[in-house]
């Protein structure tokens, strides 16, 4: 279980030793107990303590994981859940806060984004206001070129 609370996150490529493109097989034998399984129409998530993994259902290979409060990992070896936004890129106008979806993303750092812990009001991104960091997900950095200019 120790695999699910910890571990480095590298944007847009794996958290530890779980591979954004990792085969849904070898997710499986990796996987520990106990794992829920949700299906949604066009991934299949599997939930392990702390972090969640989403399979696309055509390719049947992991396009995004997501971590949640509990773990233990960090991005850049200094930054994960419990941070403030503005502590993995100070300057706010570098962040895209996307309403749809209630997460951000930065210029600086493609194939990641956070959103706020639960009690957390969100705001476009300013100095002086508090962004605590609730969840965070990788992604291939190409699903949010759209987004940030």
């Amino acid at each position: 279980m120790e695999r699910h609370l910890n571990g480095n996150i590298v944007k847009g490529e794996r958290v530890g030793s779980f591979f954004l493109g990792m085969s849904e097989e070898v997710l499986l034998k990796e996987l520990a107990q106990p794992y829920r399984i949700e299906k949604r129409h066009s991934c299949t998530v599997y939930q392990a303590e702390h972090m969640s993994f989403f399979v696309d259902h055509e390719t049947k290979k992991i396009d995004q994981i997501c971590m949640f409060e509990g773990f233990e990992g960090k991005f850049l070896t200094h930054y994960g859940v419990g941070n403030d936004l503005l502590d993995v890129d100070p300057d706010p106008e570098n962040w895209y806060v996307d309403w749809e979806e209630s997460c951000y993303s930065t210029v600086k750092h493609r194939g990641i984004i956070f959103g706020l812990e639960e009690h957390a009001t969100m705001y476009k991104v300013e100095a002086n206001k508090k962004f605590p960091i609730g969840w965070i997900c990788i992604a291939h950095p190409s699903m949010y070129e759209d987004r940030e200019e």
